[in-house]
């Protein structure tokens, strides 16, 4: 049972700590650095104060006892190290992008660890079990080789949140999973995909964001249009649940979320629809009612709103919280309207971004080039030979990725002219589309 606190105390701020991995400003997300910690996460092991020049040097004197030409080490360096190429062998080397040194100085930039945190939060207790299975050649299994043996295990990280979205958190296992399968296909897109899943978290996090009161959150309609075709008024999907729905959605991101944290106690963070939840479940409601009423007028007289009778029910309660988290943040002249604008200018540039589009009089509009097309489709296969067409797009909008008719006509197009799409017939369900890896 969710311990309820017994006491709330106002401040003066606003401050969020969970859940959210933007921040009103230093968000230059390093996605090498991001993507070699979800890695060591998985693999349970990490690269520790060993210089990628030390490497080299241990790569060197390897094959010069191996090798009855010591000139042929000159070949090698061109190949794998000068232009740093040796990144493109094997996923095991990203493991360079993630280290840390362990003299205590800072680890990563902290925007870096918040966003692979949340990956590790949605991983939950999956780990790789054996080493990624690839087939390398003589030389590139005798380098990494070479590395397997300064490899440390990486320090256990305790969870901290349990997952704001249970149903991404499946899917997300599920397609590392797929990509731990192909370790060259992980080495090409395990970056893309995890771009592609912080869209996904976010987009559906400020889409669920105020449904607390539906139990667990569900995937919810967010459109998109592929960047091949024209974007116009008519499309009413595209119009009403694409980016102006999202952008609207965001402004309460960092209004209720900071507003969580007033309600967290000591342990696993929880979401809100899980302290709604088991607030539901606690046999004294009255108490919680007078917790949560009683911080309310506090909180209303130190954010001068106006004045509201205490809640009677429980989800009343948690309404009126909801309703004074948010609107302490309307009044445009304070700085907290400021910074509550930053927090979505943030998200749109550094999370949204490579999916908007300005398209003339339909405007900004939610897009997916061919090569997020290509992995998402790729993903939502997974491990399984060909799908239906309607049930691919029921794996895409498990991610969080919507299609009107329109663009799914445009889709079948597409794959078309890949070469991994089967008619048996005219009719939709019977178009079968192939995964390319």
């Amino acid at each position: 049972m969710y311990p309820f606190p017994d006491e709330l105390t106002v401040s003066n701020t606003n401050k969020i700590n969970s859940y959210l991995p933007v921040r009103n400003k230093n968000n230059d997300f390093c996605w090498e650095t991001i993507t070699g910690i979800v890695l060591s996460h998985a693999l349970k092991s990490e690269v520790r104060d060993y210089d990628y020049e030390d490497f080299r040097e241990d790569c060197r004197e390897r094959f010069d006892s191996k090798l009855d030409d010591p000139s042929f080490w000159e070949v090698l360096n061109r190949t794998y190290f000068s232009g740093m190429d040796i990144f493109s062998v094997s996923p095991m080397f990203l493991l360079f992008k993630a280290q840390r040194k362990s003299s205590g100085s800072k680890s990563w930039n902290a925007q870096d660890q918040r966003m692979a945190e949340l990956f590790m939060s949605m991983m939950g207790n999956h780990f790789t079990q054996d080493r990624i299975n690839e087939k390398l050649s003589f030389i590139e299994a005798e380098m990494l080789s070479v590395l397997s043996e300064k490899l440390n295990k990486s320090e256990s990280v305790d969870q901290k949140e349990r997952p704001y979205l249970p149903f991404l958190a499946e899917a997300f296992v599920q397609d590392l999973k797929f990509l731990e399968g192909h370790p060259h296909y992980l080495l090409q897109e395990l970056s893309n995909t995890l771009r592609l899943y912080a869209f996904s978290y976010v987009s559906q996090l400020a889409l669920n964001i105020k449904s607390w009161s539906d139990g667990e959150p569900q995937s919810r309609p967010l459109y998109f249009i592929l960047d091949t075709e024209k974007a116009s008024s008519e499309r009413v999907h595209v119009v009403k649940h694409g980016f102006k729905l999202l952008s609207n959605s965001s402004e309460v991101l960092f209004p209720v979320l900071s507003a969580l944290e007033v309600l967290q106690s000591k342990g696993i963070k929880q979401p809100l629809w899980n302290v709604f939840q088991q607030a539901s479940e606690y046999q004294d409601e009255k108490r919680i009612l007078d917790v949560l009423n009683n911080y309310i007028g506090a909180f209303i007289e130190n954010r001068k709103l106006p004045p509201r009778p205490p809640a009677q029910s429980l989800e009343g309660v948690f309404k009126l919280f909801e309703t004074v988290a948010i609107e302490q943040f309307k009044d445009e002249k304070t700085t907290r309207a400021d910074i509550n604008r930053k927090y979505v200018v943030e998200c749109e540039k550094q999370i949204f971004g490579d999916f908007i589009q300005s398209r003339g009089r339909a405007g900004r509009v939610l897009v997916l080039n061919q090569d997020q097309l290509l992995l998402l489709t790729n993903l939502a296969i997974g491990e399984r030979d060909k799908l239906r067409l309607h049930e691919l797009l029921g794996e895409f909008k498990k991610r969080g990725f919507y299609l009107d008719g329109q663009s799914q006509q445009q889709l079948v197009h597409f794959y078309e002219r890949m070469g991994n799409v089967e008619r048996m017939s005219d009719s939709g369900d019977a178009v079968y589309v192939r995964r390319t890896v």
